[in-house]
């Protein structure tokens, strides 16, 4: 089905061709840093899930992008471009940079260690311990969770499990601690130490792979 949409590059967009015959409109991503293949990528991983789901595409409707989101913003001339939510959550910008740069680090990690990426969305949760949002050196562990979850618990030095344990939903550690998405598409099992200023480090529990294996 692929096959039937194309992709064209033009005034500074890469654009499909032939998506109209399935949503009515053609979407248009902004090429700013990144090659051109990797803007290509988002493209054909929006077009395989609108082809395949037969998803109905409204204008301000967000979709995700394995691990940040994005939105479709119809223009005046019944053109969808591609906008991403900013790196401080606050609205959303054109363009999907920053969406490329998180997803890229994410891989990168789980290249480095063999691991299959396990990518987060906004919508799950994590379970976070007091001091994480302020910043202090976090401690990260993946358990096998129900689909709402991701799974992830992070704590500090500040932990207690009866009193500090909190879920927030993914995209407010996106928001507020950066420096910690590039390890939250490592799969279940996996424990990361991090101090902000120099990864401490990153292994697989094999206590959690029995878990995984009951």
């Amino acid at each position: 089905m692929r096959s039937r949409v194309g992709l064209v590059e033009r005034n500074g967009h890469l654009h499909t061709d032939g998506l109209k015959n399935f949503i009515g409109h053609e979407v248009k991503v902004l090429i700013k840093e990144w090659p051109v293949q990797s803007y290509s990528d988002v493209l054909i991983y929006l077009i395989d899930y609108i082809v395949h789901s037969g998803a109905i595409i409204r204008n301000e409707q967000t979709i995700a992008y394995h691990s940040w989101l994005l939105k479709f913003v119809l223009d005046s001339e019944s053109e969808i471009h591609l906008y991403e939510v900013r790196g401080d959550g606050e609205g959303f910008v054109e363009g999907v940079d920053y969406a490329l740069k998180v997803v890229y680090e994410q891989i990168k990690v789980c290249e480095k260690f063999n691991a299959t990426p396990r990518f987060p969305t906004f919508s799950q949760m994590i379970a976070i311990s007091d001091g994480v949002y302020e910043g202090m050196p976090i401690e990260g562990v993946r358990y096998p969770s129900p689909e709402h979850m991701t799974g992830w618990w992070l704590s500090t030095n500040l932990y207690d499990v009866d009193r500090s344990v909190k879920p927030v939903h993914y995209f407010h550690i996106a928001f507020k601690r950066p420096d910690l998405l590039k390890y939250l598409a490592l799969p279940f099992g996996y424990r990361f130490r991090e101090n902000q200023k120099q990864a401490m480090g990153v292994w697989f529990d094999s206590t959690i792979e029995q878990m995984i294996m009951t």
